[in-house]
């Protein structure tokens, strides 16, 4: 049986760095009979890779710094994320790429990527992604 997961990143302190965790709240109200399981990763690596580890497809929903315009969605392959040296991923994320690279041959899946437009200490998303809520969440729906 399949273990097809979309896993939330981030952190809701500090503003965009939380999109990932909200958008993947909100997609798991909009697919409640999903044979999806939407779960919420926030920073904590350690239960994101046991996570991880344990499905068959993973989507991996995070705000990652790619140099586009805030909002934008980009779409990495798990396998390939070491050709994307330039990206500029938290801290936080590093750890579990790299990870996820040792493990490229049995990991299947994507990084949605959104880039963010202000990540410091603050509850809720900047005035840009919310103002973008729903053309991002159309867009991360398609995938």
């Amino acid at each position: 049986m399949e273990n097809i997961i979309v896993l939330g990143i981030g952190n809701r302190l500090m503003m965009d760095d939380g999109i990932g965790i909200y958008l993947t709240e909100e997609l798991s109200k909009q697919n409640p009979t999903s044979h999806v399981s939407f779960l919420i990763g926030e920073s904590d690596i350690d239960y994101s890779l046991d996570l991880i580890m344990k499905a068959t497809f993973v989507i991996i929903v995070d705000a990652v710094y790619s140099g586009k315009k805030p909002g934008a969605v980009t779409v990495f392959p798990l396998a390939n994320l070491h050709e994307y040296q330039t990206l500029d991923i938290s801290a936080h994320n590093f750890h579990l790429f790299q990870a996820l690279y040792q493990q490229k041959s049995s990991i299947k899946g994507y990084l949605i990527g959104v880039e963010p437009d202000e990540v410091k200490f603050h509850i809720g998303l900047s005035q840009t992604l919310s103002e973008k809520w729903i053309t991002i969440l159309h867009d991360v729906s398609n995938y």
